[in-house]
């Protein structure tokens, strides 16, 4: 079971980036991100500004684990890991 506090926004998906890292979008275009395997999340706010809700979230390994999540009306988030 996993500890994430979410505020009352439901999380439409859960995705691993590797063993450790594990994201999660909502409602309300929230996500959370975890660095322990998904035992304990956290807030992350790098979407917070834009409305909808975001719907998907993907990593893909032969792209160096570059993740997107698809959102409403055609959002589309990159994330492209630490620089």
């Amino acid at each position: 079971e996993a500890d994430i506090k979410t505020g009352g926004y439901g999380v439409t998906d859960v995705a691993y980036r590797n063993a450790d890292e594990v994201w999660a979008v909502g409602g309300s275009n929230t996500m959370y991100v975890s660095f322990d395997g998904g035992n304990k999340f956290s807030f992350d706010k790098s979407a917070n500004q834009i409305p909808g809700n975001l719907y998907n979230v993907k990593f893909f390994k032969e792209y160096g684990n570059m993740g997107w999540a698809l959102g409403s009306n055609g959002l589309l988030l990159r994330y492209k890991g630490q620089a």
